[in-house]
């Protein structure tokens, strides 16, 4: 997937310089296929893209939610002009957050990246840009809350949303955006990335702060430092203490799928905390190589990606934090076990989750085939109208008078 910045604000920009690279590089194996599903594209691309010849896609790197089409692209403009206004006003909250949480880690309040003031500002910076999170922790339950009081050595069980309980956060990838998304819920967890981003302006300075673990994948022996680095956060780990987020996938999805994991998160043999992402608005921001259109599969690159981003009031994204997963013995001793084990769980529970979001969604609601699960202008005429036809035909009055 290329990694070129959708866009030309500086925070945005190094943002999506930074997540493609994010835990990429935690294990020797290549990036495997997810089952046997595949579908295969089209050798007639559209006029404004280069033919390509026919080939084999696989199902999980085909984009298969909503982006405006056609003459919906004339609508992009506003949103686009808003964008660009209030990014500029949320980049400057932002850096005066920063700055407010620097002079209070000067006065011995801790680090600035954990300052309640910067916290707000990436809050704020992210609404300016459309992007809102919603976080939903699912109960630990009396004995999960007991046994992880006890293997932790908690005097009591820990809240469902204490995401410092586990050394390591692990996450399916959908998008550039879940790197910003997971670092503003979990209020700046560590990453894993490679040495070169430690230059990148102002995030590279952030992630020295939030003590980011980085990796030259320059040298050959990269994959194994990488490995050494995540084993290495795990026993220095404390309960309470900042966790590691990894994307164990190694690439980015189209959000209906969870791809067999790299065993990177999983070699030290310790409990992870699994995250599952689903966007939720009316653009799919699945950064896969194509996207589904009416013609089939079709390549879509970045640009195209951040006019569909930047078209979009709104990017809606719920983020469900699911109980600890703590290894059995066999899995402690084999890691492929392991990932294994976690990345099947973590496929039945994104369907279960999406599944969810679907039955109380507008989209369900209104009965809409199309767009996002958020609302669109007429929902509430769409539902009224289902209602009454319901409420009708069970009354045997459909089409006719009573």
């Amino acid at each position: 997937v290329s990694s070129s910045p959708p866009s030309t604000n500086p925070i945005v920009v190094a943002c999506v310089r930074l997540v493609p690279t994010m835990m990429v590089l935690n294990s020797q194996d290549d990036v495997p296929i997810a089952g046997p599903a595949k579908v295969r594209s089209s050798s007639s691309p559209p006029s404004d893209q280069a033919p390509f010849q026919e080939q084999e896609v696989l199902s999980w790197d085909v984009a298969m939610g909503p982006r405006k089409e056609g003459w919906q692209r004339l609508t992009m403009l506003p949103p686009t002009m808003a964008r660009l206004a209030l990014n500029g006003v949320g980049t400057v909250g932002a850096v005066a957050g920063y700055t407010v949480g620097k002079c209070g880690e000067a006065l011995g309040a801790g680090k600035a990246i954990d300052s309640p003031a910067f916290q707000a500002s990436f809050r704020a910076w992210m609404w300016a840009n459309g992007i809102f999170p919603e976080v939903q922790y699912e109960p630990l339950g009396e004995e999960m809350g007991k046994f992880v009081a006890q293997e932790l050595g908690l005097a009591r069980p820990p809240a469902a949303s204490d995401i410092s309980i586990t050394p390591v956060l692990v996450s399916n990838h959908v998008s550039v955006l879940d790197g910003l998304v997971l670092a503003s819920t979990f209020s700046a967890p560590k990453v894993v990335a490679k040495s070169k981003c430690k230059h990148i302006p102002m995030l590279g300075k952030l992630m020295k702060e939030s003590d980011a673990v980085f990796v030259d994948s320059g040298k050959s022996d990269s994959r194994h430092t990488t490995l050494d680095a995540i084993v290495g956060h795990c026993r220095e780990w404390q309960p309470g203490q900042r966790p590691l987020l990894i994307f164990p996938e190694g690439t980015m999805t189209n959000g209906h799928e969870v791809v067999d994991f790299k065993k990177g998160a999983f070699v030290a043999g310790l409990p992870v905390r699994p995250t599952i992402v689903v966007y939720t608005g009316h653009f799919d921001p699945a950064n896969t190589t194509y996207k589904m259109t009416d013609r089939g599969p079709r390549k879509v690159g970045p640009v195209e990606w951040a006019r569909q981003f930047w078209g979009h009031y709104i990017h809606s994204v719920h983020v469900r934090v699911l109980p600890p997963y703590f290894p059995s013995p066999e899995e402690k001793a084999y890691p492929q076990i392991y990932a294994k084990n976690c990345q099947e769980l973590m496929a039945s529970e994104l369907q279960r989750v999406r599944s969810e979001l679907y039955k109380r969604s507008w989209q369900q609601s209104a009965g809409r085939t199309g767009g996002g699960m958020d609302y669109q202008c007429g929902d509430e005429v769409r539902t009224a109208s289902r209602h009454l036809s319901s409420f009708f035909a069970s009354l045997g009055c459909f089409g006719r008078e009573c």
